[in-house]
């Protein structure tokens, strides 16, 4: 009667148990409650529950101990199919030898020695949620009128899991819904999107949970990049390199506009999704794409490294439902900063070009403009190149920075045509953009500017002419876009202009001086007294005017044909004073005979040089023509190669013309003093012999005087006196 007593007693509390399964409110009340059931009924037990991989043990309980047993395995692997086979029938009691089960529990029941065991599954619909083992003993055999009320028990706790699965997925939906309501309200008082991002953290830490990495992907269709503007990891802000579209499962979500969740096998199935290498996926992943007009502008994506199934589909749906909120705040924010931007780099550009139409002085303008591009742009570095006369080295002009102060003091040069992007653009007149650098096999980093990520390189052009570069780097890859790009080749183009006006306005002012200096040789040559004088003048007036340069004027001798030099200045010996050229030989040779002028931009290449400089490198030779008659050659010099330009050759011709018309009246002017004094010693010599009569005295006071006219030693007359006439004659 005690034992019968007993087991009513304990019938009663499993009948209780069934209140206290109903208030549950989590999994785990629930099966403190069925513990408790079968501790109040002294039910030797275990529970199974079913997970992905088969079943776990939730708890094992052995009548008459004080703990629960521990026989029985933790977990069993089976498949679905052989969980429905051992599991999916009614509630059945049966002795061990009899009974299937998993070989796993089999044998350690066999092993406990229990001979009867009853199996209650926990059936939702088709589904198998679990089992709970009533185990029976020789000294306890087991009857369903013993089981009915745990028969009773596992019938309900089903439906005790779904309110339970319900009542948590009401509370999740609320706390989503009062997410997203705080979300909508925070969104319209966002002012910026740093400042958005940042109530988008704390909405997720607040519903998902804090423990997660977060990060806002937004996709730039211009450079076709996908940029990460905010990136949390271990609760820390950290800064991530833009890469292209096609690399990681968030290019996944731009290009299918859908949401994704990878909770276990990450890598794999990444793979089996065609996501391209990304770096290492962590080991649960979340991401939702932000749609804008039915064209992705981003994601949201939210991660856990460390455990797997870390999401489930409700953090799925407030993904989805929050993404849906704040994808056109995102947009309208961005779309608003980057009107802001371009005003902004517009304005710069207005302000050079302001500059440009006001300013001659290239220095300040070019200093000015490498500033505004690396502050109003957000740049790293900015500089100008500008290409040298021999157009074979584009050499900094202009830079930001203390790198750029180091470059312009070491005069940093890149060869036009070389690898680097500053001699790719020179020579193609083409933008060269390098939007990631460390992929570029044949970029050239500058040890002044390790932070370089990304690189421009805008050609400075003016009708086709290749003046320089501007050169922009940035800190951060994939900076570089179209919009950008063509802004600041309007920038470039404008500073060409002012490059072009600068120097036209130099060349005005230089030709200017030097019109001034040929106007003072020319009227130094022609106050000169002499043809020498004359000449003697021209050359070194002219050597003050092209800077040092070598210069000779040759005469033409019309009745041997050559030239001689009678006036020079610079070489470095004497040889040229005394040197006769026929016409025809060397350069002034060619010249005098074609009586055309010759600018030879590199002597060493033509065969016609006559060597008298060994270090000269160019030469300008040009014809003096006077009345159609060739006076002579005007022949300038320079150890610099291409050192005369036409601007040198117009110049030169028009003081060749004064030279040769200087040349001819000095050559007059010196006959007609010749003719002058001829005239007068003639006269005066007449005078003297005019004072006697005597013929001895006549031819006395002659020869004395012809003596100084000519300089001459001794001078003989010689009379022939004819004979007298004889008769016959007579």
């Amino acid at each position: 009667m005690d034992e019968e007593k007993a087991d009513l007693i304990g019938q009663i509390r499993v009948h209780q148990a069934n209140y206290a399964v109903f208030q549950a409110k989590t999994e785990q009340e629930i099966e403190q409650a069925i513990l408790g059931a079968c501790q109040a009924g002294q039910y030797s037990s275990a529970l199974y529950m079913v997970n992905e991989t088969g079943l776990e043990k939730r708890f094992a309980f052995e009548a008459g101990q004080d703990v629960p047993g521990s026989e029985l395995p933790g977990r069993v692997e089976l498949s679905a199919v052989e969980i429905i086979r051992y599991f999916s029938r009614e509630a059945h009691l049966a002795a061990m030898a009899e009974e299937q089960l998993p070989a796993q529990i089999r044998a350690a029941l066999l092993e406990a020695g229990i001979e009867q065991v009853a199996l209650l599954p926990l059936i939702q619909d088709v589904s198998v949620l679990g089992v709970l083992l009533v185990l029976g003993r020789a000294d306890r055999i087991l009857s369903w009128e013993l089981l009915d009320p745990l028969v009773h028990l596992v019938e309900i706790i089903p439906v005790a899991l779904d309110h339970v699965k319900g009542g948590r997925a009401t509370r999740q939906r609320l706390r989503e819904l009062e997410s997203i309501a705080e979300a909508s309200q925070q969104i319209s008082s966002a002012s910026d999107l740093n400042q958005l991002y940042e109530l988008l953290y704390k909405q997720i830490g607040t519903t998902i949970g804090a423990d997660v990495d977060f990060a806002v992907a937004i996709y730039e269709p211009r450079n076709e990049t996908i940029e990460l503007p905010y990136s949390i990891e271990t609760g820390r802000r950290n800064h991530r390199d833009p890469f292209p579209l096609g690399e990681g499962l968030v290019s996944i979500l731009i290009r299918t506009r859908q949401p994704l969740m990878l909770v276990e096998d990450t890598e794999r199935r990444a793979r089996a999704l065609g996501a391209q290498a990304g770096g290492t996926l962590p080991r649960s992943w979340l991401g939702c794409p932000l749609v804008v007009g039915g064209e992705a502008i981003g994601a949201l994506i939210v991660q856990d490294n460390v455990k797997e199934q870390r999401f489930n589909p409700d953090d799925l749906r407030f993904l989805v439902a929050l993404a849906a909120q704040v994808a056109g705040a995102i947009d309208n924010i961005r779309l608003l900063e980057d009107a802001r931007r371009r005003a902004l780099q517009l304005e710069t550009v207005a302000e050079i070009s302001r500059e440009v139409s006001s300013s001659l002085i290239v220095d300040n303008l070019l200093r000015q403009a490498v500033n505004l591009v690396r502050e109003r742009f957000s740049f790293y570095h900015a500089a100008v190149f500008l290409v040298d006369a021999a157009g074979e080295y584009a050499v900094i002009r202009e830079a930001t920075g203390e790198a750029g102060a180091q470059m312009k003091r070491a005069g940093h040069r890149l060869g036009v045509g070389s690898r680097s992007i500053v001699g790719r653009a020179t020579e193609s007149k083409q933008a060269v953009v390098v939007n990631e650098t460390a992929k570029d096999a044949g970029y050239y980093a500058n040890p002044l500017l390790p932070g370089t990520r990304a690189e421009s390189c805008l050609p400075l052009t003016v009708g086709g002419r290749v003046l320089g570069a501007l050169d922009v780097q940035s800190t951060q890859a994939y900076a570089f876009n179209s919009e950008n790009i063509k802004i600041m080749q309007i920038l470039a183009d404008q500073l060409a202009v002012a490059v072009v006006n600068s120097e036209l306005f130099a060349e005005a002012q230089e030709r200017l001086s030097q019109h001034r200096l040929l106007h003072h040789v020319t009227t130094a040559a022609a106050s000169s007294t002499t043809i020498e004088e004359a000449l003697n003048s021209a050359v070194q007036g002219l050597q003050v005017t092209l800077g040092g340069d070598q210069i000779a004027i040759l005469l033409a001798d019309k009745e041997q044909k050559s030239l001689e030099v009678r006036s020079a200045i610079g070489y470095p010996n004497d040889e040229s004073a005394r040197l006769k050229i026929p016409f025809g030989v060397g350069i002034t040779g060619w010249v005098a005979a074609h009586r055309q002028a010759q600018r030879v931009n590199n002597i060493s290449k033509d065969s016609r040089y006559i060597a008298l400089n060994p270090k000269a490198r160019s030469e300008m030779a040009i014809p003096l023509i006077y009345r159609n008659e060739v006076l002579g050659v005007l022949n300038v010099e320079s150890v610099r190669l291409n050192a005369y330009s036409e601007n040198d050759e117009e110049m030169l011709g028009t003081l060749a013309g004064s030279l040769a018309a200087i040349i001819a009246h000095s050559r007059l002017l010196e006959q007609f003093r010749q003719q002058v004094e001829r005239e007068r010693l003639l006269y005066e010599i007449t005078n003297k012999i005019r004072r006697t009569s005597d013929p001895q005295k006549i031819l006395s006071v002659t020869a004395e005087e012809l003596n100084k006219a000519f300089n001459a030693r001794r001078t003989e007359i010689v009379v022939q006196v004819p004979k007298p006439a004889t008769k016959q004659s007579q």
